[in-house]
């Protein structure tokens, strides 16, 4: 390791920790969900106000910003046209139930910073700044720029990266810090299949689950017209996993599940699958005891197996297939899943046997949305020159892996997922508590500087690499 450049590093984490954490505490005070908004506010206007604030603070730092019709924001530093491009973003998926804070105002717990969006992915966005800043402050030499990307509806459909792709040329090589480390050299391919059935509800007035497709779903309800005796069953049938509540002119069932990420399902507690479980054993109509079975069925496995796309591969492991979203519309119930395929195989034939599957139970696809996987080579020079600062620096093991989720880089070229995320369940939490996607969303201070300092040799090496 660089001596002289890690007592730089340090000195400027000692110098500057306060600033870096008042300026993550400024962006999460906004509840930046994407949604579709007006002609100048494309993804609503609480994505247009976070967008400004981090292009304020660019701005402060001394560093060219511009604003892209607020479909997405860049800041750079440096005049080369060789450019490292750094891609964060600053929507959020909506908070969900049971934080024990409020998810919008950051808090200091020991050594964790809490609150909506402090890892996924605003936490990026701050030391993307802190890491051109680093540059910028200390003279060190960089021969190439810092681009740093900030999008604004990277959880809803990547809409602003494929405004980015069509607008920007290409950097050179770019690094999404929306992953674990160490380096993640594949991702899954991202398959969004909707569903609904032809048969409608009788009795159920209201079934609805699910806050977006990319979380499996911590709560969901429904709603019956008030009856007495069906009242009766369902107190005497109900579990601590349940609320049930009546005004005398509606009963509501309401499940109480368990989220995580879409890519990483397993150990979470489906609130869409709990709730047709339920509501399909009560005394209610043959359709609707029929739609709750087949809604039960097709909702309560992580891995595709009713539908019989329970694959996997060896690079990228299993498939995982959730249902995130329920919903009914005139009297019939619509569902998506979010599914996430292995690096060599086709979303194509998973769509023909959800396809088949549903139609004969009676149901019917009615459109879906395919992401290919993306994928380099473990031998590529740029991701071994990561890997290996990563066990520099950390004296982990740095094998290069395949995930999941979905970030910037399927859209880029030369681009891989680095950081900065744990993938793991925090133990300083309950369960279903303090991860991505979960309330009480946690991040690891001590690990968030540590990153700081990876990235900041990780620039220095593909600096010298991309100007051979």
């Amino acid at each position: 390791m660089n001596k002289e450049l890690e007592q730089k590093i340090d000195t400027y984490v000692k110098e500057n920790r306060e600033t870096i954490i008042n300026d993550l505490k400024d962006l999460i005070k906004y509840p930046s969900i994407s949604q579709k908004g007006k002609d100048n506010t494309p993804f609503g206007k609480d994505c247009a106000d976070v967008l400004d604030e981090a292009l304020n603070k660019a701005r402060h730092y001394g560093f060219n910003a511009k604003n892209c019709d607020y479909h997405y924001g860049l800041a750079e530093y440096g005049a080369s046209n060789k450019k490292i491009g750094i891609f964060s973003h600053l929507d959020v998926v909506p908070a969900g139930k049971g934080w024990q804070t409020d998810p919008f105002t950051a808090v200091l717990k020991d050594k964790y910073l809490i609150g909506r969006g402090v890892v996924d992915n605003k936490g990026a966005a701050v030391l993307g700044l802190h890491i051109m800043n680093f540059f910028k402050t200390t003279d060190t030499p960089l021969n190439s720029t810092i681009s740093l990307f900030f999008g604004c509806s990277e959880e809803k459909g990547m809409e602003d990266i494929r405004y980015f792709v069509e607008e920007q040329p290409m950097p050179e090589f770019s690094i999404v810090p929306d992953t674990n480390f160490p380096v993640c050299h594949g991702e899954k391919g991202i398959l969004e299949v909707n569903a609904k059935s032809k048969a409608e509800l009788n009795d159920i007035v209201e079934f609805k689950g699910g806050l977006a497709s990319n979380m499996v779903p911590d709560t969901a309800y429904c709603v019956f017209n008030f009856n007495e005796s069906l009242l009766k069953e369902i107190n005497d049938k109900i579990t601590s996993d349940f609320n049930v509540e009546n005004d005398n002119t509606t009963i509501k069932i309401t499940a109480n599940g368990m989220s995580k990420h879409a890519s990483q399902p397993d150990g979470s507690k489906n609130a869409i699958a709990m709730l047709a479980g339920f509501v399909k054993d009560l005394s209610i109509s043959e359709t609707d005891k029929t739609l709750m079975t087949e809604l039960f069925n097709a909702t309560n496995n992580n891995h595709g197996e009713p539908f019989g796309i329970d694959v996997s591969d060896e690079p990228s492991g299993k498939l995982t297939c959730i249902c995130g979203l329920a919903k009914t519309v005139n009297k019939q119930i619509h569902i998506n899943f979010n599914i996430r395929y292995p690096v060599t195989t086709k979303g194509e034939t998973f769509v023909e046997s959800m396809t088949k599957y549903f139609v004969n139970n009676n149901w019917e696809v009615t459109d879906f949305d395919d992401s290919a996987p993306a994928y380099l080579p473990k031998d590529d020079p740029k991701v071994q020159a990561l890997c290996e600062i990563y066990t520099e620096l950390t004296n982990k093991d740095a094998t290069p892996y395949v995930m999941g989720g979905g970030t910037y880089s399927r859209c880029l070229k030369n681009a891989i997922g680095f950081g900065m995320e744990s993938g793991l369940d925090n133990p300083d939490f309950p369960i279903g508590h303090g991860g991505v996607h979960q309330p009480d969303e946690a991040l690891d201070l001590d690990e968030y500087f540590d990153a700081l300092k990876i990235y900041i040799y990780s620039v220095v090496r593909i600096d010298e690499i991309i100007n051979k």
